[in-house]
């Protein structure tokens, strides 16, 4: 049974948004000097060096059996690896800005999903309502301009950004798994141990990538830079963030994060680049806040109890 949503809850879920949101731009700089296969990797193996390394010194300990390492292995491998590398071969095609608005798709593939895997987060009338509300807010923030941006046709766009929508689905349904499955721990060792184990599972296919491809890095200050805060934060803090979210609120409220981040690409793009925000964005932001609102208010789901 989900506990009753709180002020922390909602502030949890845009603070990993806010993260989230600039993960897809830090991929970019880092594209500059690695490969999408050794941005994944090295994201990962920093990611749980930090995590293993706060792990240690809490003293926490763990239980394993061979179940739980099953399913750690497979949110590590679906939920961390393939999205992790998905959306940065992604990312050498489509602007990273499109990458983020596209996983807006989340919500609509967790709705779904949790109604058929979880036994506590049902698909309602309400949650419908509130899915297609936030949807609306993102066609918004597209725009007439650059949604036509997204849908141009051309062979190479469209498989990148049909692997970001894969790598969504993969988000979610560890999400899923995490939610249903691993309810006996707690979820910074989740964050730790599927962390680690998509960063062992990864390296294999790093050295396989440098050792066949024969890539001539040429490193820079800036991409360096870049794949360290993608393993500290939208990685080590956010999947802290991520899994603790989806034990207390279910992952239909996580799944809000993906209409978020895209209000959050402009916000960056507002704060960091001085680009300006229209009126159609706005209007965009509020109707996904509206959408996230009403999807988990507990009184109006209560008049609507009856699953469709």
């Amino acid at each position: 049974m989900l506990k009753k949503l709180t002020v922390n809850n909602y502030f949890l879920l845009i603070i990993l948004s806010a993260i989230w949101g600039s993960a897809f731009f830090a991929i970019k700089i880092g594209l500059e000097s690695f490969s999408p296969i050794t941005v994944a990797s090295l994201r990962l193996s920093i990611a749980s060096l930090f995590l293993l390394f706060f792990f240690y010194i809490q003293k926490k300990k763990i239980f394993f059996t061979a179940q739980i390492i099953y399913l750690l292995i497979i949110i590590g491998i679906i939920g961390n690896f393939i999205p992790f590398f998905l959306i940065s071969w992604a990312e050498q095609h489509i602007p990273s800005s499109t990458a983020g608005m596209l996983m807006a798709i989340g919500p609509i593939i967790t709705l779904v999903m949790s109604h058929f895997l979880t036994k506590s987060d049902k698909f309602t009338i309400i949650k419908f309502v509130s899915i297609s509300i936030g949807f609306i807010g993102v066609l918004f923030i597209f725009s007439t301009n650059s949604f036509g941006n997204i849908v141009e046709y051309n062979f190479i766009d469209l498989i990148a950004k049909f692997l970001v929508i894969i790598a969504a689905f993969g988000y979610m349904l560890s999400n899923i798994i995490a939610y249903e499955k691993l309810n006996q721990l707690d979820s910074f060792s989740i964050t730790t141990f599927a962390t680690t184990f998509g960063a062992i599972f990864s390296i294999p296919f790093f050295l396989i990538d440098i050792s066949f491809n024969n890539y001539n890095y040429t490193f820079n200050y800036n991409s360096i830079l870049a794949v360290i805060y993608l393993g500290i934060f939208p990685t080590a803090i956010a999947f802290q963030f991520r899994y603790y979210i989806t034990k207390t609120s279910g992952p239909v409220f996580l799944s809000y994060v993906a209409y978020l981040i895209p209000a959050f690409a402009l916000i960056w793009g507002y704060i960091l680049l001085s680009e300006k925000i229209g009126l159609n964005s706005l209007i965009g932001i509020l109707l996904i806040l509206i959408g996230v609102y009403l999807g988990q208010n507990r009184s109006m789901g209560e008049i609507t109890k009856k699953n469709i």
